[in-house]
């Protein structure tokens, strides 16, 4: 479990090189928003600057606008007994009035300009200026006589500005609704992985988190259905190990139970002394030794597979040889086999794989096998041991035949569990067939790579 949730993180970070950037793709979001709403003020500008210079042009609207001013500045000469040579007091009139000219002559001579409204080269000026008959002039009566005025004034520039204005928070709300509808779904889409994720905490391993997009959020998300896998194995596995140990009770119950009943009637024949002689008393009292030390086995053997499945991640050795791995175990087996009057019957073929064990593990296994061969198998006929091979997998298999009194012995079949949880802490596979009276046990391990096995070689070429 916990290996293949380093895998799934390995394969996620290897596809996480792969996405776009969430940074990324956010400044391209705001630089397409920009430009569309850079394109529109151009357009909006354009047209609305377009539409108000033909309303001026077609209008009487500045005429209009500079008779005003005409008519507030005799108002303002009058009201204040000003006369042309009150500059001081025709500037600061002038300064009220932006984007305005105003220039005052008397016989054609220029006595007054707002441009230079102290320049001694105006007051002192005697000199008469043409008289341009396409300039409008307006008569403004001053303390000191009449006067004719020259006014320009520009009163559009207002509805520009404004226009401007208007154009701007236009674009600025149109760019804030396109962002807005742009992060509008990634919004959404973290708020839809924070619901699956509140599911993940209440225990509904079996929703799956939604895979969208190819950014950052993304990557989270194909992190959290990874996490949400293996939390769904490891409980499978739990799941699978609790039904484990409610057979093996149940077993272990029934098991006990034989030699217990057993045990009770002979103390109870000793209590009683339903014995005949003292060779009868010694017979009931081994039978009861026997018993205590099966009792005694049986709880070994539930000790030891309680330690195994207990252990929930092996580390493996490094990858060795096959023929490293189990010729000298081999060996052993044989030996103890033989000793009890069996004989083997070897097809063995070592080639030049690579296996990754636990030989802690491994020693234990062959002593599960030994030990069931030598309660079970025949010694009619040869055990048969030899070597497998796939493209995958390597292995020994054992076979023979079950002896006649089998049935007659008490088995817990904690052995071949105590294998098989072995076997699959070390990523191998376990199994075994029977057919009529002939049974089969496999062993088969995963081959590793090809290329450590060049590397050893070159190795040993250096040594």
């Amino acid at each position: 479990g916990e290996r293949g949730i380093v895998l799934d993180w390995r394969v996620t970070i290897g596809r996480k090189n792969r996405r776009y950037s969430l940074a990324r793709q956010f400044v391209g979001v705001l630089l397409i928003i920009g430009a569309v709403c850079v394109f529109l003020f151009a357009v909006l500008h354009f047209t609305v600057s377009s539409a108000l210079q033909y309303y001026f042009e077609t209008s009487s609207f500045q005429e209009r606008a500079t008779e005003k001013h005409i008519s507030e500045f005799q108002s303002y000469v009058r009201n204040n007994q000003i006369a042309v040579s009150d500059t001081e007091k025709l500037t600061e009139w002038v300064r009220r009035k932006p984007m305005l000219l105003l220039e005052i002559y008397r016989s054609n001579v220029l006595l007054y300009t707002s441009t230079a409204p102290y320049s001694e080269e105006v007051s002192e000026n005697s000199e008469e200026t043409p008289y341009y008959s396409w300039r409008y002039y307006y008569i403004v009566e001053f303390e000191d006589g009449e006067a004719e005025i020259l006014l320009y004034s520009d009163d559009t520039y207002q509805f520009y500005t404004a226009a401007t204005v208007a154009e701007i928070v236009i674009c600025c709300v149109i760019f804030l609704l396109l962002f807005s509808k742009s992060c509008r779904k990634s919004i959404r889409y973290i708020s839809q992985l924070s619901h699956e994720i509140q599911a993940m905490e209440s225990g509904d391993l079996d929703f799956p988190v939604t895979i969208r997009g190819n950014n950052e959020l993304t990557t989270l998300a194909e992190c959290l259905d990874a996490m949400r896998l293996a939390f769904r194995k490891q409980q499978e596995q739990e799941a699978e190990y609790f039904a484990a140990n409610q057979a093996l009770i149940t077993e272990m119950s029934h098991d006990l139970r034989t030699p217990l009943t057993t045990l009770r009637i002979y103390t109870d024949v000793l209590r009683y002394q339903k014995y005949q002689d003292e060779e009868q008393l010694q017979s009931y009292l081994e039978k009861i030794d026997a018993k205590a030390e099966q009792i005694k086995q049986l709880s070994e053997n539930i000790l030891a597979y309680s330690l195994i499945a207990q252990e929930r991640s092996v580390e493996l050795e490094p990858p060795a040889l096959f023929q490293c791995v189990f010729e000298e175990l081999l060996a052993e087996a044989v030996i103890t086999i033989e000793q009890y009057g069996y004989v083997c019957k070897l097809e063995i073929a070592w080639e030049p794989v690579l296996l990754s064990v636990r030989m802690q593990y491994m020693r234990r296994i062959m002593d599960n096998i030994v030990s069931n061969i030598l309660k079970y198998a025949s010694m009619a006929e040869p055990v048969e041991i030899r070597t497998v091979y796939n493209q995958e997998q390597a292995g020994l298999i054992f076979a023979n035949r079950t002896r006649l009194d089998a049935e007659e012995k008490e088995s817990t079949r904690i052995g071949l569990s105590s294998i098989g949880t072995m076997m699959k802490k070390m990523n191998a596979v376990f199994f075994t067939e029977k057919q009529n009276d002939r049974w089969e046990i496999s062993l088969l391990f995963p081959i590793d790579s090809t290329e450590n096995i060049e590397t050893m070689e070159q190795e040993k070429q250096q040594d």
